[in-house]
């Protein structure tokens, strides 16, 4: 067994008081809202905070539940155990577009179906996110992590979703474009369109654009 640092343990120390702190805390706010709750329960609540604090200190990924799916690669999340809620992007991948009213858009071939399969396998769960970057609109830049696994890769791997192919930050972009070749050489997803109907979310954006000056 290692011996603990001087700055090991005042680091450990200030975590301890910190916890009970926010133990007191919070049994104080219940209190004042006429509601009952223990300090033993409030202490559990604020270990429960603590540890999640530390997971994220050591891994750089935050537990967070996952509330819906916009489209392909744009979520609502609600972090845990702060309850933030926040919309985030998916790092490394572009979706096919979906229907927008805002701009009459139709959407895209595949668009629908890439949100659907986003929604049926972390909507409603706890996942981990691990933030990369921030957007042109400040959307925190994600990679959603969904039972150990980089569920970003998975819709790349599936054919849901393109490797993105503009700057990205603290991901391996050239693992995206090896598993977007793997999908495309087997026609999964989007990659089975045919070569007239299929068209970079990007393309498709860039013209949507165009239409929209004239």
């Amino acid at each position: 067994m290692t011996r603990e640092t001087k700055t090991e343990k005042r680091k450990r120390k200030a975590i301890l008081t910190t916890m009970a702190a926010a133990a007191i805390a919070i049994a104080l706010q219940w209190a004042n809202q006429g509601q009952s709750l223990s300090v033993k329960e409030a202490a559990a609540s604020a270990v429960k905070g603590a540890a999640a604090d530390m997971a994220t200190e050591k891994t750089g990924r935050m537990p967070a539940s996952v509330k819906h799916c916009h489209d392909g690669d744009t979520c609502r999340i609600v972090t845990e155990p702060g309850h933030m809620w926040m919309n985030v992007r998916l790092a490394g991948i572009d979706a096919p577009e979906t229907s927008n009213r805002r701009n009459k858009s139709k959407g895209q071939p595949m668009g629908d179906e890439a949100t659907d399969y986003v929604n049926s396998n972390i909507a409603g769960k706890i996942v981990e996110v691990e933030q990369v970057d921030l957007d042109a609109y400040n959307r925190p830049v994600v990679v959603i992590w969904n039972a150990g696994k980089n569920f970003n890769m998975t819709l790349v791997e599936n054919g849901f979703a393109e490797a993105y192919r503009g700057p990205v930050k603290r991901i391996d972009q050239s693992a995206y474009i090896q598993a977007e070749a793997v999908a495309k050489s087997s026609k999964k997803g989007i990659w089975g369109l045919p070569d007239n109907v299929r068209q970079s979310p990007a393309e498709y954006r860039k013209e949507l654009r165009q239409q929209q000056k004239k």
